[in-house]
């Protein structure tokens, strides 16, 4: 079967590799449609743990359709069109045992490191780590479940409810998975700051408060304006810059949350008095816990996940040239390969 593997820093090659065969307890998928991440961005063009032991299959937010069954698998049947949740648990350690699966270590995950990956025309994988999509939910929108599902803890996180005041920074993916989420939850007070014209234009269009401009807009004077100088109850950093980090950290109410949802390339310099001052809670969102998988695919079930506008969708021979090169430059929004739609 062909496969797009890392070999190495920008070297992504379409290999010829054995087809897998699932084992006790694992289901194999015919792969529909990849989801470009951040996190592969990452490992193409910067040097990452998650690329040790390479050439590597990538692909960790994808969707298929059921093609085969190890022994003593029960509960899924062929054909079935599935989301795939590409984080390994092992079930022994503490974190496991404890209710922090998603926190599992090692962290093993598909498409980052773990064995297969969903740029590849199949994949295998342990029974439950499949989730069958209801008729309304399109394979489109399953292989957009993964990230849907990081940005929904994120706002899970965020202990949000009707009527809060909420600030987003970061227009990408994770970002919009954060205002369709908090849109989902009740909250429609959402302000969103990105520096991409493209972007802005899209979470405009997609039911946001008021889009920011970091470059030229007085955000914090803005966000101040409309929360009666009290702040916003919720901030989520989804930009993973220094700089919306600084800018976040006032904007935050007296004992509101801070929820950091994004990945950082560069070590971060700064003062937490900001923190101190206003007893602003620091939170980290890490995937998602065991039931925002479920969370999710209801919830675009209900029709709370459109497509239109800021998913697209590109041929698998162009997953450089019209995936990451692209995205790095921030002129896309999210980008679905098509292995084999």
């Amino acid at each position: 079967m062909l496969a797009s593997r890392l070999h190495g820093l920008e070297d992504i090659r379409l290999d010829t590799v054995d087809e897998p065969t699932p084992g006790d307890g694992e289901v194999r998928v015919k792969v529909a449609h990849n989801g470009i991440c951040g996190s592969d961005l990452h490992m193409y063009f910067r040097e990452s743990p998650w690329r040790s032991g390479s050439p590597i299959t990538l692909g960790h937010e994808f969707c298929g359709v059921v093609d085969g069954l190890g022994s003593g698998v029960s509960g899924v049947e062929l054909g079935t069109r599935v989301a795939v949740r590409p984080f390994y648990k092992c079930g022994e350690c503490s974190r496991c045992k404890t209710g922090l699966e998603h926190l599992c270590t090692p962290l093993r995950v598909l498409g980052c490191g773990a064995e297969g990956g969903g740029l590849a025309e199949y994949c295998v994988m342990d029974a439950d780590m499949v989730y069958a999509l209801p008729d309304a939910v399109t394979l489109e929108q399953g292989a957009l479940v993964e990230p849907m599902a990081v940005s929904f803890n994120g706002v899970l996180r965020g202990d949000v409810e009707p009527g809060m005041r909420t600030v987003v920074f970061g227009a990408g993916p994770i970002g919009i998975g954060v205002l369709l989420g908090l849109r989902a939850q009740g909250v429609d007070d959402v302000v969103v700051v990105e520096p991409s014209a493209v972007r802005r234009e899209t979470v405009g269009q997609l039911g946001a408060s008021e889009v920011l401009d970091p470059t030229t807009d007085d955000v914090h004077g803005a966000v101040m304006a409309r929360t009666n100088r009290e702040g916003a109850d919720a901030v989520f950093e989804c930009a993973g810059v220094a700089a919306s980090f600084s800018a976040a950290v006032p904007l935050v109410t007296a004992r509101g949350k801070l929820v950091v949802v994004a990945v950082y390339e560069d070590a971060l310099s700064w003062n937490p008095t900001g923190l101190m001052v206003n007893e602003v809670e620091l939170r980290g969102s890490m995937g998602y816990e065991a039931g925002v998988y479920e969370q999710v695919i209801e919830l675009m079930d209900q029709g709370h996940y459109p497509t239109s506008g800021w998913v697209e969708h590109i041929p698998w021979s162009a997953v450089v040239d019209e995936g990451f090169e692209p995205l790095r430059r921030g002129e896309r929004m999210k980008v679905m390969v098509d292995v084999g739609a």
